[in-house]
């Protein structure tokens, strides 16, 4: 059992518009297409939310790229003035939920993040924020970030699985994050409770986990999530590489990175070749599909795999 890759699908230097990254890549499974969001880079650098339609019957067909921001930009001083990044899209009520990370830089450290909700009327081309400040934030027994998350709606029951913060550490003169997984709750997608144990266990007090993935499969949760090292993890050996846990009840999980089904490629040239980060998977038509980011955290662009048996 493993994941076939299926290569490259879209990569900055198709777009029209300056960019340099493709990050993060969020599905939303249309009638006759998919919508994949992602976040691309104005020319200072900050994040901005787009999309691109790949034909539902050939993923590799772009039916279409808008290459302008879906949300309005937010007002100076708010949660996401410098910055936002999509994570999840969920259906409800006949409107379209797009969770997504807003960025702030810092003075002490590089940037804060926190997550905000948009909604979607027409069908996930443009969105409006539900609030100007955050659903997900720094609380007391959060104090850093809470970020990324990823969404299952089971009932009435809205569960998430999110990146929270563990601390910043100063690695050669310069501070890096180390966050976790944790675990929230809703029964409105609004508000959330959030609960304090750790999902998946680090293999050391130095590794970052971030984007977890999340499904229900053979009845079991399946969640696949990228992990790191806090040292040279941009470019080198420490990069992000593709995780995966088990859970029975999505509160407790066992994690088996060896079950991942895939890795890097074998060449350093090859689009994915150095770094797996940003999973996504969706079901469709009875297969599973993967949608990842590559090297560069997205400087590469996104392709996709599918799930063999």
């Amino acid at each position: 059992m493993a994941w076939v890759k299926q290569g490259l699908i879209f990569s900055p230097e198709r777009l029209e518009t300056y960019n340099t990254h493709l990050q993060v890549p969020t599905v939303l499974v249309k009638s006759d297409r998919l919508r994949v969001y992602y976040a691309g880079r104005y020319k200072d650098g900050n994040s901005y939310t787009a999309y691109i339609d790949l034909d539902i019957n050939n993923f590799k067909n772009i039916l279409g790229s808008h290459e302008e921001s879906v949300l309005a930009p937010s007002n100076p001083g708010t949660f996401d003035d410098e910055g936002v990044m999509p994570s999840e899209v969920i259906r409800h009520n006949d409107k379209i939920y797009l969770y997504y990370s807003g960025w702030n830089k810092r003075t002490t450290i590089p940037y804060h993040n926190a997550t905000g909700l948009a909604v979607s009327e027409d069908g996930g081309h443009s969105f409006t924020r539900v609030f100007e400040g955050p659903i997900l934030d720094r609380i007391a027994t959060e104090p850093y970030l809470a970020v990324t998350p990823c969404i299952l709606k089971e009932g009435c029951v809205w569960k998430m699985w999110y990146i929270s913060g563990l601390k910043w550490v100063k690695i050669n003169e310069r501070y890096e994050p180390v966050y976790v997984i944790k675990y929230a709750s809703s029964e409105d997608g609004l508000n959330w409770i959030r609960y304090q144990d750790i999902c998946i266990a680090q293999t050391h007090e130095l590794e970052a986990f971030s984007r977890p993935s999340v499904i229900k499969k053979d009845g079991k949760y399946c969640m696949w999530y990228c992990y790191r090292d806090s040292h040279d993890y941009r470019n080198g050996s420490g990069s992000y590489q593709m995780g995966y846990a088990e859970s029975s009840d999505g509160l407790n999980w066992e994690r088996m990175d060896h079950k991942s089904g895939i890795k890097a490629s074998n060449s350093h040239n090859d689009w994915d070749g150095k770094m797996l980060c940003y999973p996504y998977t969706i079901k469709l038509n009875g297969e599973l599909y993967l949608f990842y980011n590559g090297n560069g955290f997205g400087q590469s662009g996104i392709g996709y795999a599918k799930w063999e048996e």
